[in-house]
């Protein structure tokens, strides 16, 4: 895995800032897969500031608190990196879906956790007994029941779970709570009324899919009284971002492919000025070369099992609607090797591609690549130097 210099460089103690934390409901059922946490800085100009709001990642699995308890190291680390430059950030959680146990890749994954379970059984059984589970009546006996055994827990916790609508939903109504308590969430006096912080929305990982596709409804919007999101967000803002969830064809493939490669990369002005080991990170891509990458080497029936394993059908894909995006300046920030340079994953993230696409309609948007991968960028001092430029801009 490569890292940039910048991951080595010590911290500067005088930038980062103290924060407190505070969890919300914003519904009235009370559950945590339905409440927020507001990142609060300790300093007086955050008011002077624009608020962060970010939709988690969870790989569309929060159904659960417990799965939400074992990423949620991860999942903080991008609104406390917010919190420490001195921006408010709202963290939004959302309901989950669950792997459905009637997909052909779940069964592979059961059948072979089964077998690991039965060689580990063996080398019990044979250390204290001398004897082991044979191959035989017995032994298929035991992984048969071992296997229905763990295809009912599956159906059972996977019991409740939502469907992409309702995590849409889940954002929506988390935005009402927002819109109605901007003095609660800025820490004033002002009403509840006040709106004259700016607002970034946006999301990392599958919480960047989820924010991204209610961006483009705006009947969401109109439905919860709600201003529309061009007059509700100052600037989108993505990191290592979901927003392909199906290979590229037809249109979407012919329009990118008569992009120039200069569409491909940032040509914002601050990323011309990016210092160090970020500036070094922004490459150029050609774009019908990035095209053939992912549509002829990737093996997107793999992609396809993995949506299908969650929600058991196919789910939106943000790219290949962009034309319904509002005219909002974006930021993307993406990694260079997303998911450690594997093609068939990299598939699911486009941000290079979609803030090409947005270009070409004249929106103001920009993509800045980081020397890191989707597991550590939330963490790496390369997204708080981009997020200290980027976000100073917003101002």
């Amino acid at each position: 895995m490569t890292r940039s210099s910048s991951h080595k460089k010590p911290v500067n103690p005088s930038r980062i800032m103290k924060f407190t934390k505070s969890s919300h409901y914003y519904t009235t059922s009370q559950s945590f897969e339905k409440s927020l946490d507001i990142y609060r800085p300790n300093n007086d100009d955050a008011t002077n500031k624009p608020i962060v709001a970010l939709v988690v990642g969870s790989a569309w699995l929060g159904h659960r608190s417990i799965i939400y308890a074992g990423t949620s190291w991860w999942n903080s680390s991008g609104p406390k990196a917010v919190a420490r430059l001195g921006y408010t950030c709202v963290c939004i959680r959302h309901r989950g879906s669950f792997p459905r146990s009637s997909s052909p890749l779940t069964l592979s994954v059961l059948g072979v956790i089964v077998g690991i379970v039965k060689l580990g059984l063996d080398r019990v059984l044979i250390y204290f007994y001398g004897v082991s589970l044979a191959w035989d009546t017995r032994g298929a006996t035991f992984l048969f029941i071992a296997l229905s055994i763990a295809v009912l827990l599956m159906e059972l916790g996977g019991r409740n779970s939502a469907s992409f609508q309702d995590m849409q939903n889940d954002v929506m109504d988390a935005l009402v709570w927002f819109d109605r308590n901007r003095n609660k969430v800025s820490n004033t006096d002002k009403g509840s009324d006040d709106a004259t912080q700016k607002i970034v929305f946006g999301g990392y990982s599958s919480g960047g899919h989820v924010a991204s596709m209610v961006m483009q409804q705006p009947q969401l919007w109109r439905d919860r009284k709600l201003p529309n999101p061009t007059s509700f967000c100052s600037t989108i803002l993505y990191i290592s971002p979901v927003l392909c969830t199906k290979p590229y064809h037809g249109d979407l493939e012919r329009h990118l492919s008569s992009l120039s490669s200069n569409d491909l990369t940032s040509t914002s002005s601050s990323s011309d000025t990016a210092s160090g080991s970020v500036a070094s990170t922004i490459q150029s891509m050609d774009s019908t070369a990035h095209l053939t990458y992912q549509t002829k080497q990737s093996p997107t029936w793999l992609t396809n099992q993995l949506i299908n394993t969650i929600f058991g059908q196919p789910i939106p894909s943000p790219i290949h609607t962009y034309i319904q995006t509002p005219s909002i300046p974006h930021i993307f920030i993406g990694c260079n090797k997303e998911m450690f340079g594997l093609n068939w994953l990299d598939l699911f993230f486009a941000s290079k591609d979609y803030n090409a696409l947005l270009k070409s309609r004249r929106v103001e948007s920009r993509f800045i690549g980081v020397d890191s991968d989707h597991w550590n960028i939330l963490g790496s001092l390369d997204l708080s130097e981009v997020l200290e430029r980027e976000l100073r801009q917003v101002l």
